[in-house]
């Protein structure tokens, strides 16, 4: 479903259905805490919560293509992955963006970030690494 937002309290018996104001595909899902998430998928949409999902705010992106995955290094720092080699950086808890140099055009699905490092991994083999 287009726009879907499930949220769970009680370890997975149940879920709600949170309203993310979009009827965009949404491909993933991320929270730092039990407050603040974020959300990414087609279009370039990225959504943020800071009470726990009961409600989405749409974030202004410098990217149209569809993003795949987010992830946060610690409160402040986070990168999002997508389609054509789109990297997007935030240091402000996610309220801003803006695209990183990737150097390839292929389209990257997975991410995994730390204080230390990051990796980026996509089609045809493209693994890219991170490091300050």
């Amino acid at each position: 479903d287009e726009g879907v937002i499930l949220a769970t309290v009680d370890g997975g018996d149940t879920w709600i259905l949170q309203n993310s104001k979009t009827k965009l595909a949404l491909h993933n899902v991320d929270f730092r805490d039990d407050k603040e998430g974020y959300a990414v998928g087609e279009k370039g949409i990225i959504l943020r919560t800071e009470n726990g999902g009961l409600n989405w705010q749409r974030v202004i992106t410098p990217s149209l293509v569809t993003l795949m995955r987010v992830d946060f290094a610690d409160d402040k720092n986070g990168w999002i992955v997508g389609y054509g080699g789109t990297i997007l950086r935030s240091s402000d808890k996610g309220r801003t963006w803006v695209k990183q140099e990737s150097h390839t055009p292929g389209h990257l699905y997975g991410l995994y970030i730390t204080k230390k490092y990051g990796w980026a991994v996509g089609n045809k083999g493209i693994a890219l690494k991170y490091a300050p």
